[in-house]
């Protein structure tokens, strides 16, 4: 390491080990770091003193920050004067890694944290910073030994306490809160309050994450299983593979294990081999080395204990001797943390986790649940039943609820071998849904569907499960009965998993037709990729327009979590699927979603390209409106790179517009365009002319384009000037007026702002057009 001689060179040198990964060699340079720092005196000391703190903190090594918490306290006490405001909001904040952030560590003395509690409490007082993190850790200390009564009085107080700067982060605080309430056996007031977390009021870097994840068992046991099912679905991709919320990956894989979804639990649990490692934390480990130990013993229970399962490394595991090894990890993790607390508390907390037992039989969840085949046994899938597959893949894209026909088809399909042994009071309900299927009653369609899967009971094949449960999705959607379609759907994919794996593909494709039209994206993501991973796009089988159909989603999906790449990922894919199709429609508007997700990500010329690609398809398929739009975009796309092709490529678009006028008869379309014309004239002027974002003044990007942009900007007044909407006509003129002043033309920019002024006189709906007129005035006068 280069030596330190100065406070630039500290800084600096702070910075690059910053830039290092966490862990033990980021701590050793910090180490380093501050042996060199206290040579430069007291600042440049605090500056290396807490910048060690913070590497301890994410090290192996977090149990050393007690030592150079000390030193800063020391520090403090000699001269706070040293410290500025981010030292000492740092000094007072850490209080509580040295307190509650010790208790995750076994080695620490609890008569240490103890102390530092106290100490945090009489500097806090002396500081004048109320006590709402105090007591916030002192809940933290009694709880974990299982103090309850103590717990109560620091719970109490703290949400009692204001609310100040050394408070925890809200939308944290609250998710603890809430889960306090569920440990006290009140499911319903935990729920209640995380409502602002779960609902997006309260967020931070790892909220909601880790609300969701806490709310899973208590909403099942609330019965409230559609909540569960969508907070597992939304929450499990925010928490997958991060090691800082282990806890909320168990608690996802402890869901999964006691709702009848052990194999999801498997899945999840291959996501995370990393958290076997002996080097992790012992209290995340602990707990989910026992949510394991949970999940083996369910598999044992099922009679697959002798099932190849994901474990430590170094060697392989079946599920019954992981189950031991993995009870046996977490007992004794807890044994020691019951040594140093002197208490029971962290024991009987662990085994209460490993006695569970299942809430549910089976919550339907929309991904496979169907566990790896033993020896000798055939998985589902392989080709679809009676053409079952097909009959559903000529469903319209978009069109949930509609597609009855291909449902009943399906169902048909997969269970027509069955009916006849069927009850007479099923056959009878069937025969009640065919007469009304044919006279178009969806009601009693509803009633017929409904029954014959009531009667039918647990008798039928899952075949036919899922074709019954499929038409009544089916059914319901086309009532607009949304969550009907989606409990139904949900069961038709669960049947389906456990007969023919082309059948749940089209199930899954359903389920996300219905949760898209509900706008639960977060919930259809993952059923659309599980429907992506299994999807056969032959003819025979699902069909190219499932798959375009499948990928849509899934950009859409990307696109309403903010990840333009992921989605333009999608949609680009989809593009190159349907630009073989006769009708380019979809392949046009395809191209145009990838542009804009490729330019919202960054990817500049890749959407340009895409841009140039979607006006060009736009053209040939006679669509002027969007060839306008899409070149527009084209344009802005282009303009940081060369602001005259950009010009050029305007022109382009006003020739689009004013030849569509020429040629078109349709009044919807021409009216329009007599708007899109001048809109494509005004930001031509506004790409050739940068408006300067501190003045708001015009300059031209060229020699002469200031005067270019005025001629497009009054070209589109004058089409404006005898519209019927005035606003509109008021800013294409007052842009026309700002052009001609900035480019020399200074009588007739202020001919048109006494015109507006004119027009907006005695007007209060328009009278804000007024100051802008005479911001232009003030600029002709400056």
């Amino acid at each position: 390491m280069t030596e330190i001689t100065d406070l630039a060179m500290l800084q600096e040198a702070i910075w690059e080990n910053n830039q290092r990964p966490h862990g033990t060699s980021q701590a050793a340079a910090a180490e380093n770091i501050l042996a060199q720092a206290e040579l430069l005196g007291p600042e440049a000391e605090i500056k290396a003193v807490f910048h060690l703190i913070s590497a301890y903190e994410f090290s192996a090594d977090r149990h050393k920050v007690l030592v150079p918490f000390a030193r800063a306290l020391r520090l403090w006490d000699q001269d706070p004067s040293v410290f500025d405001h981010a030292a000492t909001h740092a000094l007072f904040w850490d209080f509580k890694w040295v307190t509650t952030g010790m208790l995750d560590l076994p080695r620490v003395p609890l008569a240490a944290i103890e102390n530092w509690q106290t100490e945090m409490e009489r500097r806090y007082r002396l500081a004048g910073h109320t006590d709402r993190a105090v007591r916030m850790s002192e809940f933290y200390i009694a709880d974990h030994v299982g103090d309850t009564e103590r717990a109560g009085r620091a719970f109490d107080g703290w949400l009692a306490a204001e609310r100040g700067e050394m408070a925890d982060c809200h939308a944290c605080e609250t998710a603890r809160q809430g889960e306090f309430y569920s440990d006290q056996g009140d499911d319903a007031k935990a729920v209640r309050h995380w409502e602002p977390v779960l609902d997006g009021r309260l967020t931070c870097a790892e909220e909601p994450h880790r609300a969701l994840a806490r709310s899973l068992l208590p909403l099942v046991r609330l019965g409230r299983l559609d909540e569960a099912r969508t907070n597992h679905l939304r929450g499990y991709p925010m928490v997958k593979g991060s090691e800082s919320l282990m806890h909320s990956v168990a608690k996802h894989i402890e869901f999964c294990a006691l709702t009848g979804n052990e194999a999801r639990a498997l899945e999840l649990l291959a996501d995370t081999p990393g958290y076997f490692q002996a080097d992790g934390e012992p209290e995340p480990r602990m707990g989910f080395y026992a949510v394991t130990a949970l999940l083996m013993d369910r598999l044992v229970a099922l009679g697959r204990g002798d099932l190849r399962v994901t474990g430590p490394a170094g060697r392989a595991w079946t599920a019954a001797e992981l189950a031991g090894h993995a009870r046996t990890e977490a007992l004794t993790l807890a044994g020691r943390f019951d040594a140093r607390n002197g208490t029971t508390a962290v024991s009987e907390r662990v085994q209460a986790g490993l006695d569970a037992r299942p809430l549910l039989d089976r919550l339907p969840l929309g991904l496979r649940a169907v566990l790896p085949a033993g020896a000798g046994a055939s998985p589902a899938g392989g080709a679809p039943t009676s053409g079952v597959a097909q009959g559903l893949v000529g469903m319209p894209a978009g069109t949930a609820g509609v597609a009855t026909e291909e449902a009943d088809d399906a169902a048909e399909a997969e269970g027509a071998d069955g009916v006849d042994e069927m009850p007479a009071a099923v056959r009878a309900a069937l025969d009640r849904y065919e007469k009304a299927r044919e006279n178009e009653d969806l009601a009693g369609m509803r009633a017929g569907m409904s029954e014959a899967i009531d009667q039918a009971g647990e008798a039928p094949a899952p075949g036919w499960r899922a074709g019954a449960h499929l038409q009544l999705s089916e059914v319901l959607a086309a009532e607009e009965d949304l969550p009907g379609a989606v409990h139904h759907a949900y069961e038709a994919v669960a049947w389906a998993d456990l007969s023919d794996r082309n059948v749940a593909v089209v199930a899954r494709t359903r389920l996300g037709a219905h949760l898209m039209a509900g706008r639960r994206l977060d919930e259809a993501a993952p059923v659309l990729e599980q429907a992506l991973t299994d999807l056969d796009p032959s003819p025979e089988v699902h069909g190219e327009g499932t798959l375009v159909q499948v990928r849509w989603w899934l950009g859409d999906c990307a696109a309403d979590r903010h990840e333009p790449a992921e989605a333009a990922k999608h949609w680009l894919a989809a593009a190159q699927v349907a630009q073989h199709w006769p009708e380019q429609d979809d392949h046009a508007m395809l191209a145009t979603l990838a542009a804009e997700a490729l330019e919202r990500a960054g990817e500049n010329l890749s959407a340009e390209l895409a841009y140039e690609r979607a006006a060009d398809l736009w053209a040939e398929t006679g669509d002027a409106l969007r060839q306008v739009r899409t070149t527009r975009a084209w344009a802005w796309a282009v303009r940081g790179r060369d602001v005259a092709e950009a010009g050029r490529i305007m022109t382009g678009a006003t020739r689009v517009c004013e030849a569509a006028l020429a040629d078109s008869t349709d009044p919807d379309e021409l009216a329009e365009l007599r708007l899109q014309l001048p809109e494509t004239l005004e930001q031509h002027a506004r790409v050739i002319a940068d408006e300067d974002v501190e003045t708001g003044r015009f300059g031209g990007l060229y020699a002469g384009a200031l005067e270019e942009a005025y001629a497009l900007a009054s070209r589109a007044e004058s089409l404006l000037r005898e519209s019927d909407d005035v606003a509109r006509w008021c800013r294409g003129a007052l842009l026309a007026a700002e052009l001609a002043v900035e480019s020399g033309s200074t009588a007739s920019g202020l001919e048109l702002v006494a015109a507006v002024e004119a027009r907006i006189e005695g007007d209060e709906e328009l009278r804000g057009f007024g100051g802008h007129a005479g911001w232009i005035r003030d600029q002709v006068i400056s």
